[in-house]
């Protein structure tokens, strides 16, 4: 499904309460990696632990997040300040909360159970986080697996005050180019079928994959995997919601956190709003 004022592009069907729980339950442990590898066995140990914990994405990561927010903050000086408390939404440990003196306490709001770096706190729902009063709240690869992307920015809302910080992280790997062939009725009984027997799924999946990489689109007889990603944004997309809820946008940029893994590698998006 694609929404023609925003550009969102999303799959009709939601998981269950439950479903996520169990995808989310764990999250990149040995236990979820082997089972992911069964039906995506080019998803090696290697791959998952390279996701968020290798030093080398943890560098480019902080580095790309730490000069935009350094350059916004020259920039615009007079309308907010340096951060002090930073909230990390699904931030896992925390290790992506930007290095800076002017940060004396952080925290993560996480429901997968990690422990978080040291010094920081760990919130699991929106409601204990008022008492924290962030002036700076990240959600950097998180609203492309939410059911409620948009009731995640409404919260930031309430909770930052004028002059409070918001950055948004999301992966450009928007499909583009999906025949109509991959919503009919032919496609949904060639999907069932293939589903009965895993190996003909793994298949499909990986001509998907290779297809789309390359080709820029799936080709007949590949399939389209609803998994983590369930919402595909660019930035315009972020930009329109985001300041329709009372921000501003004051930088943008594109870079590449790399995966470890070159063909798994997409460019993502960062935008960085103040409260108005």
């Amino acid at each position: 499904m694609k929404c023609d004022d925003c550009g969102l592009v999303y799959f009709s069907e939601s998981f269950s309460d439950a479903e996520l729980t169990r995808m989310y339950s764990g999250y990149r442990g040995s236990e979820y990696q082997q089972r992911r590898a069964r039906y995506e066995p080019w998803y090696s140990e290697k791959i998952n632990n390279a996701i968020g914990h290798s030093s080398d994405v943890l560098t480019v990561r902080l580095q790309h997040l730490e000069t935009l927010l350094s350059d916004a903050i020259t920039r615009n000086s007079k309308k907010f300040s340096p951060p002090t408390r930073v909230l990390d939404v699904g931030g896992d440990e925390g290790q992506f909360i930007p290095r800076s003196d002017s940060i004396i306490e952080k925290a993560v709001l996480e429901v997968s159970g990690v422990r978080p770096v040291d010094g920081a706190r760990v919130f699991t729902s929106w409601s204990e986080v008022a008492n924290f009063s962030p002036d700076m709240i990240m959600m950097c690869h998180v609203l492309e697996h939410v059911e409620s992307a948009r009731e995640n920015v409404e919260n930031a809302s309430h909770i930052l005050q004028p002059g409070g910080l918001l950055y948004i992280e999301i992966p450009l790997d928007r499909p583009n180019n999906i025949g109509r062939v991959f919503s009919r009725r032919i496609y949904m009984g060639y999907t069932r079928m293939i589903c009965k027997v895993p190996l003909l799924f793994v298949v499909a999946d990986l001509l998907s994959l290779v297809s789309r990489r390359f080709f820029g689109r799936p080709v007949p007889g590949s399939v389209i995997k609803q998994n983590e990603h369930i919402n595909f944004f660019d930035g315009e997309t972020i930009a329109s919601v985001v300041e329709a809820l009372g921000f501003e946008l004051l930088r943008a940029s594109v870079y590449k956190p790399s995966s470890g893994v070159p063909i798994l590698d997409v460019s993502a998006s960062g935008s960085l709003f103040v409260k108005k």
